[in-house]
């Protein structure tokens, strides 16, 4: 099956019926038709149903003999199929597309290893995409025969609209994101099909009683709230230079997946350990603020090289049975970490010279993974929170609404005096710390503070 458009399709209509005459212009058509994909001037496809197929037919006369009439519609119709056969060259002839651009050798040449992709064949893959998004018509022309999909004004302007990430590099920067965000990795993901979804939530659960000989039982119930996700926009505007080598793709493809996602993840721990409700963080009360009052344990000192062990120990008590799971862990700034555990580690002996000099490949503190959260509270000050302790994918959920879109221009923040060129990525989640606990009982994650004095 081959494409033609409309116009092209009248012409060469008119062609076969000056061709082949009145009598057997539509037989002609109707094989013709049958070989061929309409389209519209854009290259969309059309119903043929819906298409003008008139042509100006040559009169044919009168015939002065009808036997000779006969005996010619009969010569006619045996030089059809050859006319017709003809008449389909032609078209053929005239709507041949150029030749197929075939896939191409990744060549390339890069100057720096690649950090965040698998290998630079990845990373050329994505800095083709966004150097064909920045309207580099190799590069477009490269992503096309590669199988990479863009949208249909990716070879025009780029003030456009939105270029969303391709699926095939979707995992990677996913996997960046949970890689330098610690609360994508640890939080429950839910994926959200609206701006707005509610997750039930259980809070209250079924009593059992102990009941004599042909008693009747106590009935006891389950009870649900739900918990609000409302998709929140969040953007990261950076510059580039609008002199872009092609040599340089793969430096490019790996510095923007990394500076993307990692713009992203930095938003999103904070929002999620600091938020405090403000704009600042979307909206989003993050556990140095939601964490109820009875799962929160305050040290005899502000300072966080004063905190014994016993402290530690009292508030890591705080945390319900069913939050000590596999995937129960301690969460503080890296700074707690070396003034308090490493502290305490230290200070109760028995550690190897081995052990003190290459550390351990898993950071752990009283049989417990540490995480490090660069986003945490770092200064010891009254009331600062030291260190969270529980099972977070109970605690907290993450929304995702949609991943990153990327959009480009060279006028934005003085691009265009500048000589630079503007990216702006933006992606849509919302962070609730659903199991934190209230004043009466603790949740999921309990936290450590520092003392008043």
């Amino acid at each position: 099956m081959k494409k033609i458009t409309v116009t092209e399709l009248q012409k060469n209509l008119q062609n076969l019926a000056n061709q082949v005459g009145a009598k057997n212009y539509e037989v002609s058509k109707a094989l013709v038709l049958q070989d061929l994909i309409i389209t519209d001037a854009d290259g969309n496809v059309v119903d043929p149903s819906t298409i003008d197929y008139s042509v100006e037919l040559m009169p044919m006369g009168e015939a002065e003999n009808p036997a000779v009439e006969l005996e010619s519609a009969k010569e006619s119709s045996k030089s059809i199929a050859a006319e017709v056969a003809k008449a389909v060259r032609a078209e053929l002839a005239t709507t041949r597309n150029e030749s197929p651009i075939k896939p191409t050798k990744v060549e390339y040449v890069t100057n720096s290893r690649v950090k965040n992709f698998a290998n630079a064949a990845d990373a050329f893959r994505f800095g083709s995409w966004a150097m064909a998004c920045l309207g580099n018509k190799k590069s477009a022309n490269w992503c096309h025969a590669n199988g990479i999909i863009t949208k249909d004004h990716l070879e025009g302007s780029n003030s456009l609209g939105g270029f969303t990430v391709p699926d095939e590099f979707s995992s990677t920067l996913i996997n960046l994101r949970e890689t330098f965000g610690v609360a994508r990795q640890n939080a429950t993901i839910v994926p959200m099909s609206s701006d707005v979804i509610r997750v039930p939530r259980r809070n209250g659960n079924l009593t059992a009683y102990f009941i004599g000989e042909a008693a009747l039982g106590t009935e006891s119930t389950q009870s649900f709230d739900q918990v609000n996700l409302v998709a929140k926009k969040a953007m990261v505007l950076s510059q580039i230079s609008s002199e872009l080598s092609e040599d340089n793709i793969v430096g490019l493809g790996d510095g923007m997946a990394a500076e993307m996602s990692y713009a992203i993840s930095y938003l999103e721990d904070g929002a999620a350990f600091i938020g405090d409700g403000t704009s600042t963080y979307g909206g989003i009360q993050g556990l140095a603020t939601a964490v109820g009052s009875a799962g929160v344990s305050t040290a005899t000192s502000n300072n966080f090289a004063a905190i014994t062990q016993a402290q530690v120990r009292t508030f890591m008590g705080l945390l319900p049975q069913y939050a000590d799971t596999t995937n129960c862990k301690f969460y503080m700034h890296r700074v707690v970490f070396n003034s308090v555990c490493q502290r305490l580690a230290e200070s109760a002996g028995g550690a190897s010279v081995v052990e003190i000099g290459n550390g351990a490949s898993t950071i752990k503190f009283l049989g417990y993974p540490v995480v490090l959260c660069q986003r945490m509270n770092s200064t010891s000050s009254n009331g600062g929170v030291a260190m969270h302790f529980g099972d977070f994918s109970q605690a907290v959920l993450l929304g995702s609404r949609r991943d990153l879109t990327v959009s480009f221009s060279d006028s934005a923040l003085n691009g265009f005096e500048s000589d630079l060129i503007t990216v702006r990525t933006t992606c849509r989640f919302d962070i609730n710390c659903a199991n934190v606990g209230s004043a009466s009982a603790a949740g999921s994650i309990v936290t450590l503070k520092a003392g008043g004095s």
